[in-house]
């Protein structure tokens, strides 16, 4: 007989053991495991399966595509822009890879041509509309609300419908009394201060419409984040988004901020130019140019990556496509960095830095979107949709106009 006392704590081995790690069950009582409690769970294990974007091109190649381009364009007085704009989003497109699938784009050069003429025939008439006549120049306004919405409507269209991965293609297709209630009310809060400037208004009036235009922007872009991601599809599959105005507001108000900041940052280094420019005798005005793009070059490498950054975790992690949740990843300090970066080597280099400068900013961008799924990815089924129309109206008019904030 043993004298050693009871150890009611050891840790069980053998059969005893294996029954613990059992459900309450035959077997677990067989293997001589005691029952569980009345009302014990056992805890669900949750798991979520995640992929990020890759990008996988390199500066030196898109150098050379990039440099064909150029001077194909200027060679054909801008006439080959269109089919250079191709082979830049097809090569983007197709270093672009998800789960070990490349996307790829299917665009025809020709009728981003005729879009971009029509486009550009446009742009001039909205310009100089009110230089000829106030009433010229409204009726030009009254066009742009008429024309406008369904122009950025056929961008969207025309760039996803022309994107495909594993063979399939995406979609846009929004109701267009919807089109016009998210566009109307977005181009009269941009247009609404040239309107009242060309007919001489200016002081309360101009600031009233600045005001609006600050206060309104970040609602309308809400909008149409969430009509451009709620409309979309990829084959019969249509996303779904979920983001709150407020969000906008949050990002907006920060960028602002910086705005301010870098503005009297770079309203300083203006003064220190000018002011060593006259203890110096050099001619003030060359300084002034460089002054004023000192200025606006601060106040994009401050404001841009910031902005970018935080409108991409804003807009795609609020975006679902079935069960399938997209992530954004983008962090403003690291993109501040490396636009920092990319941006002094560009001018360094008079602007021959530019294709690495965009290859980086792009792949920090890509891969920094990832998707989640609840159940393995290789257990979704993803089916094609309607072929549809693909013109390209709208994607170069979105181009010249702005429209186009982003997708």
């Amino acid at each position: 007989m043993s004298d050693a006392p009871d150890r009611p704590d050891a840790t069980p081995s053998g059969p005893s053991a294996l029954a613990l790690s059992l459900e309450d069950g035959a077997l677990r009582r067989e293997l001589g495991g005691p029952a569980s409690e009345p009302g014990a769970a056992v805890a669900p294990v949750s798991t979520t399966h995640d992929a990020h974007l890759r990008f996988d091109g390199e500066g030196g190649e898109y150098f050379r595509l990039w440099a064909v381009n150029l001077l194909l364009t200027l060679l054909t007085l801008v006439v080959y822009s269109a089919w250079a704009k191709v082979r830049k989003a097809r090569w983007f497109a197709q270093h672009t890879v998800l789960l070990g699938d490349r996307f790829d784009f299917h665009g025809n050069p020709l009728r981003i041509l005729l879009g971009r003429l029509f486009a550009l025939g446009l742009l001039a008439l909205w310009t100089f509309a009110f230089d000829f006549s106030a009433t010229l120049g409204l009726a030009m306004l009254a066009l742009l609300c008429v024309v406008g919405p369904l122009l950025f409507a056929s961008a969207q269209h025309f760039r996803l419908c022309n994107t495909s991965w594993r063979g399939l293609r995406f979609a846009f297709n929004a109701p267009r009394p919807l089109v016009y209630r998210v566009c109307v009310p977005l181009l009269l809060l941009w247009t609404t201060g040239s309107v009242l400037q060309a007919f001489g208004v200016g002081g309360v009036w101009l600031v009233v419409a600045g005001l609006a235009l600050f206060g309104g922007f970040p609602l309308a872009h809400a909008r149409l984040k969430q009509m451009q991601h709620e409309h979309a599809s990829f084959g019969r599959h249509r996303f779904s988004f979920h983001a709150r105005p407020r969000q906008f507001y949050n990002v907006y108000g920060m960028a602002f901020a910086l705005l301010t900041v870098s503005s009297i940052v770079g309203a300083m280094l203006a003064a220190g130019l000018a002011a060593s420019a006259g203890r110096h005798g050099l001619p003030v005005y060359p300084l002034g140019l460089i002054s004023g793009a000192a200025v606006l070059l601060v106040m994009w490498v401050l404001t841009w990556p910031y902005f970018a950054a935080r409108m991409q975790q804003v807009v795609w992690s609020n975006t679902w496509l079935g069960r399938i949740r997209f992530r954004g990843d983008m962090r403003g300090a690291r993109f501040w960095r490396l636009v920092a970066k990319q941006t002094l080597l560009t001018l360094l280099t008079c602007g021959l830095y530019w294709p690495y400068a965009s290859v980086a900013i792009a792949r920090y961008r890509v891969e920094s979107l990832a998707v989640q799924s609840p159940q393995p990815f290789g257990e979704h089924e993803f089916h094609a949709g309607a072929v549809a129309d693909q013109a390209a109206l709208g994607d170069a008019s979105a181009d010249l106009f702005g429209l186009d904030i982003g997708w």
